[in-house]
């Protein structure tokens, strides 16, 4: 039973990785602690060496139809790898309990916004506003709060890319999920020496977020944006408010 909690757990991250553009490491901290029962800092960790497959997985797929902007990503990564690796270095000063809450309050947060976006705001037509420091500040933060909750950063770039450069969801989502996979690295390896990986659970999780990863993206090229950003922005609002009372009881 413990071992199909962890499959199952897997299949998800890697379907989420790939349909909304994240590493799928926030969703799968809370389902590690509540039902497999793993220690705080093992169920934060655990899940970013399957980033990496999942979100490379995922990434074929958008590649294929061209919605990666890789013009953008340089400026992402420099601001986001020496801070990712700061944010790892951050996590052995915090208790587990106070960073499962931080997680928790975290994926409110970002499921509050596309919620509000999705359903309440009109469809933006917007023209795209990019420039080089406001993507360095996105992969600043992104790149930090990956090393420090162990996520990808994709809960980070979506929402960032999204209201703040207004890109397109697919674009968005197809670019993060890019600069997730070179995330995962640093992150991994930061973890891994601080003793924060089960790598038992980790390699479960990979072999079977790998391929969903790439289902999850196939499907989302065919949905409107405006369907994924609430799909996106429900189910994130409600996994983070039941993760939140489970904190609690």
């Amino acid at each position: 039973m413990l071992y199909l909690s962890i499959v199952i757990i897997g299949g998800l991250i890697g379907f989420s990785a790939g349909l909304f553009g994240i590493g799928g490491a926030l969703i799968a901290t809370p389902l590690l602690k509540i039902f497999v029962g793993l220690p705080p800092m093992l169920a934060l960790a655990t899940p970013l060496p399957s980033a990496f497959p999942a979100a490379l997985s995922g990434t074929l797929a958008y590649y294929s139809e061209k919605l990666i902007r890789f013009e953008i990503v340089r400026w992402v990564l420099l601001g986001a790898l020496p801070a990712n690796l700061l944010g790892t270095w951050l996590t052995k000063h915090v208790g587990g309990e106070a960073m499962m809450l931080y997680t928790g309050a975290f994926m409110l947060l970002v499921g509050t916004t596309f919620f509000v976006r999705g359903w309440l705001l009109a469809e933006s037509e917007a023209t795209e506003q990019l420039s080089p420091q406001s993507l360095v500040i996105t992969g600043a933060l992104a790149g930090f709060l990956a090393g420090f909750l162990a996520i990808g950063g994709g809960l980070i770039m979506v929402p960032a890319f999204v209201r703040f450069n207004r890109m397109k969801f697919k674009q968005a989502t197809a670019t993060s999920l890019f600069c997730v996979a070179i995330l995962s690295i640093p992150a991994t390896l930061g973890h891994w020496l601080l003793g924060h990986i089960d790598w038992s659970v980790a390699l479960v999780l990979a072999v079977c977020s790998t391929p969903m990863s790439f289902l999850g993206a196939r499907w989302a090229i065919t949905l409107r944006n405006r369907t994924l950003e609430r799909i996106y922005g429900t189910l994130m609002m409600l996994f983070a408010c039941y993760f939140l009372w489970s904190q609690f009881h």
